[in-house]
Protein backbone atom coordinates (compact mmCIF):
# COMPACT_ATOMS: atom_id res chain seq x y z
CA UNK A 1 0.00 0.00 0.00
CA UNK A 2 2.86 2.47 0.79
CA UNK A 3 4.37 1.85 -2.00
CA UNK A 4 1.22 2.25 -4.87
CA UNK A 5 0.25 5.89 -2.42
CA UNK A 6 3.99 7.11 -3.07
CA UNK A 7 3.25 6.25 -7.45
CA UNK A 8 -0.02 7.69 -7.29
CA UNK A 9 0.97 10.87 -4.94
CA UNK A 10 4.42 11.21 -7.49
CA UNK A 11 1.70 11.20 -10.44
CA UNK A 12 -0.77 13.42 -9.19
CA UNK A 13 1.25 15.69 -7.82
CA UNK A 14 3.60 16.00 -10.72
CA UNK A 15 0.66 15.95 -12.84
CA UNK A 16 -1.14 18.97 -10.85
CA UNK A 17 2.62 21.31 -10.82
CA UNK A 18 2.76 21.62 -14.78
CA UNK A 19 -0.91 22.20 -15.40
CA UNK A 20 -1.63 25.85 -16.06
CA UNK A 21 -3.17 27.99 -13.37
CA UNK A 22 -7.28 28.11 -14.07
CA UNK A 23 -7.13 24.49 -15.41
CA UNK A 24 -5.86 22.46 -11.95
CA UNK A 25 -9.75 21.77 -11.04
CA UNK A 26 -10.96 20.09 -14.30
CA UNK A 27 -7.52 18.39 -13.82
CA UNK A 28 -7.89 17.26 -10.25
CA UNK A 29 -11.43 15.59 -11.61
CA UNK A 30 -9.75 14.03 -14.49
CA UNK A 31 -7.34 12.74 -12.86
CA UNK A 32 -9.29 11.62 -9.70
CA UNK A 33 -11.69 9.33 -11.97
CA UNK A 34 -8.98 7.99 -13.50
CA UNK A 35 -8.08 6.78 -10.60
CA UNK A 36 -10.94 5.29 -10.01
CA UNK A 37 -11.02 3.86 -13.69
CA UNK A 38 -14.66 6.03 -14.13
CA UNK A 39 -12.61 8.37 -17.02
CA UNK A 40 -14.76 9.22 -19.68
CA UNK A 41 -17.91 7.92 -17.56
CA UNK A 42 -19.53 11.05 -15.78
CA UNK A 43 -20.06 13.42 -18.55
CA UNK A 44 -22.84 15.04 -17.04
CA UNK A 45 -20.56 15.76 -13.93
CA UNK A 46 -17.91 16.85 -15.98
CA UNK A 47 -19.74 19.03 -18.22
CA UNK A 48 -21.55 20.50 -15.49
CA UNK A 49 -18.43 21.76 -13.63
CA UNK A 50 -16.65 23.39 -16.95
CA UNK A 51 -19.86 25.06 -17.14
CA UNK A 52 -19.42 26.51 -13.70
CA UNK A 53 -15.93 26.89 -13.97
CA UNK A 54 -16.51 29.67 -16.75
CA UNK A 55 -19.08 31.45 -14.91
CA UNK A 56 -17.59 31.48 -11.25
CA UNK A 57 -13.29 30.66 -11.58
CA UNK A 58 -11.84 30.22 -8.31
CA UNK A 59 -9.82 32.16 -6.96
CA UNK A 60 -7.81 29.03 -5.27
CA UNK A 61 -6.62 28.23 -9.13
CA UNK A 62 -4.74 31.35 -9.63
CA UNK A 63 -0.82 32.30 -9.32
CA UNK A 64 -1.47 35.19 -6.90
CA UNK A 65 -2.76 32.39 -4.82
CA UNK A 66 -0.03 30.39 -4.64
CA UNK A 67 2.04 33.08 -4.11
CA UNK A 68 0.59 34.17 -1.44
CA UNK A 69 0.20 30.79 0.25
CA UNK A 70 4.14 30.54 -0.44
CA UNK A 71 4.85 33.73 1.19
CA UNK A 72 2.36 32.66 4.25
CA UNK A 73 4.37 29.75 5.03
CA UNK A 74 7.85 31.16 4.81
CA UNK A 75 6.68 31.93 8.18
CA UNK A 76 7.36 28.97 10.58
CA UNK A 77 4.41 29.69 13.20
CA UNK A 78 2.51 30.47 10.41
CA UNK A 79 2.77 26.87 9.23
CA UNK A 80 2.76 25.07 12.12
CA UNK A 81 -0.35 26.85 12.73
CA UNK A 82 -1.48 25.66 9.38
CA UNK A 83 -1.19 22.51 10.06
CA UNK A 84 -3.40 22.36 13.31
CA UNK A 85 -5.84 24.37 11.67
CA UNK A 86 -5.99 21.59 9.20
CA UNK A 87 -5.90 18.86 11.67
CA UNK A 88 -8.97 20.45 13.40
CA UNK A 89 -10.80 20.83 9.89
CA UNK A 90 -10.44 17.09 9.10
CA UNK A 91 -11.73 16.46 12.53
CA UNK A 92 -14.95 18.40 12.12
CA UNK A 93 -15.11 16.78 8.74
CA UNK A 94 -15.36 13.52 9.62
CA UNK A 95 -17.58 13.93 12.52
CA UNK A 96 -19.85 15.53 9.81
CA UNK A 97 -19.15 12.88 6.94
CA UNK A 98 -19.98 10.07 10.41
CA UNK A 99 -23.51 11.57 10.45
CA UNK A 100 -24.44 11.82 7.34
CA UNK A 101 -23.21 7.93 6.73
CA UNK A 102 -25.63 7.03 9.80
CA UNK A 103 -28.59 8.14 7.27
CA UNK A 104 -27.53 7.24 3.70
CA UNK A 105 -28.96 4.19 2.08
CA UNK A 106 -26.92 0.98 1.21
CA UNK A 107 -25.21 1.96 -1.76
CA UNK A 108 -23.36 4.93 -0.57
CA UNK A 109 -23.20 4.45 3.30
CA UNK A 110 -19.94 2.32 3.14
CA UNK A 111 -18.20 4.88 0.90
CA UNK A 112 -19.43 8.03 3.34
CA UNK A 113 -18.07 5.91 6.69
CA UNK A 114 -14.79 4.72 4.78
CA UNK A 115 -14.52 8.87 3.98
CA UNK A 116 -15.23 9.84 8.04
CA UNK A 117 -12.52 7.35 9.30
CA UNK A 118 -10.27 8.60 6.29
CA UNK A 119 -10.64 12.28 7.56
CA UNK A 120 -10.28 11.00 11.22
CA UNK A 121 -7.21 9.89 10.88
CA UNK A 122 -6.08 12.63 8.48
CA UNK A 123 -6.51 14.56 11.16
CA UNK A 124 -3.72 12.36 13.29
CA UNK A 125 -1.57 12.79 10.14
CA UNK A 126 -1.73 16.34 10.12
CA UNK A 127 -0.56 16.47 13.68
CA UNK A 128 2.09 13.72 12.49
CA UNK A 129 3.80 16.27 10.36
CA UNK A 130 3.56 18.70 13.07
CA UNK A 131 5.89 17.09 14.95
CA UNK A 132 7.94 15.55 11.64
CA UNK A 133 8.26 19.18 10.59
CA UNK A 134 8.67 21.20 13.96
CA UNK A 135 9.96 18.84 15.94
CA UNK A 136 9.74 19.25 20.17
CA UNK A 137 8.02 23.44 19.26
CA UNK A 138 4.64 22.47 20.59
CA UNK A 139 4.16 22.16 24.54
CA UNK A 140 3.62 18.55 25.78
CA UNK A 141 0.09 19.52 27.51
CA UNK A 142 -0.80 21.24 24.21
CA UNK A 143 -0.10 18.68 21.88
CA UNK A 144 -2.16 16.04 24.42
CA UNK A 145 -4.96 18.08 23.84
CA UNK A 146 -4.64 18.60 19.84
CA UNK A 147 -5.10 14.64 19.88
CA UNK A 148 -8.84 15.19 20.96
CA UNK A 149 -9.56 17.24 17.83
CA UNK A 150 -10.16 13.25 15.75
CA UNK A 151 -12.72 11.43 16.72
CA UNK A 152 -10.95 8.54 15.91
CA UNK A 153 -13.33 6.31 14.04
CA UNK A 154 -13.45 2.65 12.61
CA UNK A 155 -14.64 0.88 9.99
CA UNK A 156 -15.52 -1.36 13.09
CA UNK A 157 -17.82 0.91 15.10
CA UNK A 158 -21.23 1.09 14.49
CA UNK A 159 -22.91 4.30 12.69
CA UNK A 160 -24.50 6.47 15.08
CA UNK A 161 -25.21 9.98 14.60
CA UNK A 162 -22.79 12.93 16.09
CA UNK A 163 -24.88 14.06 19.30
CA UNK A 164 -26.47 17.17 18.20
CA UNK A 165 -25.20 17.59 14.94
CA UNK A 166 -26.79 19.58 11.95
CA UNK A 167 -25.38 16.83 9.79
CA UNK A 168 -27.63 13.49 11.10
CA UNK A 169 -29.58 13.47 8.03
CA UNK A 170 -30.07 11.38 4.60
CA UNK A 171 -27.57 13.32 2.17
CA UNK A 172 -28.72 15.19 -0.59
CA UNK A 173 -26.95 15.73 -4.25
CA UNK A 174 -25.88 19.49 -2.62
CA UNK A 175 -24.48 17.48 0.43
CA UNK A 176 -22.17 15.48 -2.26
CA UNK A 177 -21.29 18.46 -4.07
CA UNK A 178 -20.20 20.39 -2.03
CA UNK A 179 -18.03 17.62 -0.48
CA UNK A 180 -16.22 17.21 -4.08
CA UNK A 181 -15.86 21.13 -4.75
CA UNK A 182 -14.25 21.07 -1.05
CA UNK A 183 -11.80 17.73 -1.71
CA UNK A 184 -10.47 19.36 -4.94
CA UNK A 185 -9.77 22.72 -3.10
CA UNK A 186 -8.11 20.77 -0.54
CA UNK A 187 -6.11 19.33 -3.40
CA UNK A 188 -5.15 21.83 -4.41
CA UNK A 189 -3.73 23.41 -0.38
CA UNK A 190 -2.35 20.15 -0.34
CA UNK A 191 0.06 20.11 -3.40
CA UNK A 192 1.45 23.78 -2.40
CA UNK A 193 1.80 22.16 1.03
CA UNK A 194 3.57 19.35 -0.05
CA UNK A 195 6.52 21.85 -0.91
CA UNK A 196 6.02 24.39 1.60
CA UNK A 197 6.79 21.72 4.13
CA UNK A 198 9.82 20.76 2.42
CA UNK A 199 11.60 24.13 3.50
CA UNK A 200 11.24 23.85 7.41
CA UNK A 201 11.55 19.82 7.52
CA UNK A 202 14.61 18.35 9.12
CA UNK A 203 16.46 16.34 6.43
CA UNK A 204 16.12 13.35 8.61
CA UNK A 205 12.42 13.35 8.84
CA UNK A 206 11.76 13.66 5.16
CA UNK A 207 11.37 10.35 3.94
CA UNK A 208 8.62 9.93 6.76
CA UNK A 209 6.69 13.18 5.61
CA UNK A 210 6.45 12.36 2.25
CA UNK A 211 5.31 8.94 3.23
CA UNK A 212 2.13 10.96 5.27
CA UNK A 213 1.70 13.16 2.49
CA UNK A 214 1.73 10.52 -0.12
CA UNK A 215 -1.00 8.80 1.64
CA UNK A 216 -3.28 11.97 2.30
CA UNK A 217 -2.69 13.12 -1.25
CA UNK A 218 -4.06 9.58 -2.79
CA UNK A 219 -7.06 9.60 -0.14
CA UNK A 220 -8.08 13.28 -1.19
CA UNK A 221 -8.27 11.88 -5.30
CA UNK A 222 -10.03 8.93 -4.00
CA UNK A 223 -12.70 11.43 -2.46
CA UNK A 224 -12.75 13.55 -5.34
CA UNK A 225 -13.55 10.73 -7.49
CA UNK A 226 -16.40 8.89 -5.50
CA UNK A 227 -18.11 12.07 -5.01
CA UNK A 228 -17.98 12.59 -8.48
CA UNK A 229 -19.61 9.17 -9.06
CA UNK A 230 -22.22 9.67 -7.07
CA UNK A 231 -22.93 13.32 -7.94
CA UNK A 232 -22.94 11.45 -11.26
CA UNK A 233 -25.45 8.39 -10.66
CA UNK A 234 -27.84 11.32 -9.00
CA UNK A 235 -27.49 13.44 -11.82
CA UNK A 236 -29.44 10.86 -13.72
CA UNK A 237 -32.34 11.83 -12.37
CA UNK A 238 -32.18 15.97 -12.83
CA UNK A 239 -32.46 18.43 -14.94
CA UNK A 240 -29.32 19.28 -16.79
CA UNK A 241 -29.54 22.59 -15.96
CA UNK A 242 -30.49 22.00 -12.39
CA UNK A 243 -27.03 20.43 -11.89
CA UNK A 244 -25.33 23.33 -13.85
CA UNK A 245 -26.92 25.97 -11.61
CA UNK A 246 -26.09 24.01 -8.17
CA UNK A 247 -22.64 23.56 -9.28
CA UNK A 248 -22.41 27.44 -10.15
CA UNK A 249 -23.74 28.63 -6.81
CA UNK A 250 -22.04 25.91 -4.50
CA UNK A 251 -18.50 27.45 -6.63
CA UNK A 252 -19.55 30.77 -6.00
CA UNK A 253 -20.58 30.44 -2.16
CA UNK A 254 -16.61 28.35 -2.00
CA UNK A 255 -15.31 31.37 -3.87
CA UNK A 256 -16.75 33.81 -1.36
CA UNK A 257 -15.43 31.76 1.80
CA UNK A 258 -12.27 31.45 0.30
CA UNK A 259 -12.00 35.45 -0.12
CA UNK A 260 -12.90 36.02 3.07
CA UNK A 261 -10.24 33.58 4.15
CA UNK A 262 -7.36 35.52 2.68
CA UNK A 263 -8.76 38.33 4.49
CA UNK A 264 -7.35 37.04 7.34
CA UNK A 265 -4.37 35.34 5.86
CA UNK A 266 -6.10 32.07 6.41
CA UNK A 267 -5.88 28.67 3.23
CA UNK A 268 -8.82 26.36 4.12
CA UNK A 269 -9.21 27.45 7.60
CA UNK A 270 -12.76 26.92 9.51
CA UNK A 271 -14.58 29.21 10.86
CA UNK A 272 -15.22 27.19 13.59
CA UNK A 273 -12.07 26.90 14.16
CA UNK A 274 -11.47 30.59 14.52
CA UNK A 275 -14.48 30.93 16.77
CA UNK A 276 -12.92 27.76 19.10
CA UNK A 277 -9.43 27.59 19.00
CA UNK A 278 -7.03 30.61 20.45
CA UNK A 279 -4.63 29.21 18.42
CA UNK A 280 -6.21 29.43 15.10
CA UNK A 281 -4.64 31.49 12.20
CA UNK A 282 -7.08 34.26 12.16
CA UNK A 283 -5.25 34.64 16.04
CA UNK A 284 -1.81 33.84 15.03
CA UNK A 285 -0.58 36.31 17.57
CA UNK A 286 -2.21 33.92 20.33
CA UNK A 287 -0.28 30.86 19.57
CA UNK A 288 2.60 31.79 20.64
CA UNK A 289 1.74 30.34 24.21
CA UNK A 290 1.57 27.22 22.12
CA UNK A 291 4.56 26.94 20.76
CA UNK A 292 8.36 26.82 22.08
CA UNK A 293 10.48 29.80 20.98
CA UNK A 294 12.39 28.69 17.88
Amino acid sequence: MPERSTRIADWASAALMSEAHGSRIARIAELSLEMLGALGKCPTYTGAMTEALALEPPPFDTAPYDTLYRDSAKDTQWMATSLITNSEREGDGSRRLWSLAAFADDGEREQLKQHAVDESKHSLMYLSMLDLVFPSSVLPEFRRELRQLSPGFSMHQTLTPVPGSPYAKEPTMDDFLQMNIAEIRTTIHHVLQRQALGLHCPPQNREALKSIQDCLLRDELAHVGYTAVIIERRARDLDRRKVVGLFVRRFHNFNQITLEELGDNAFDCSLACCAKRDWCRAKAGSTQMAFHAS
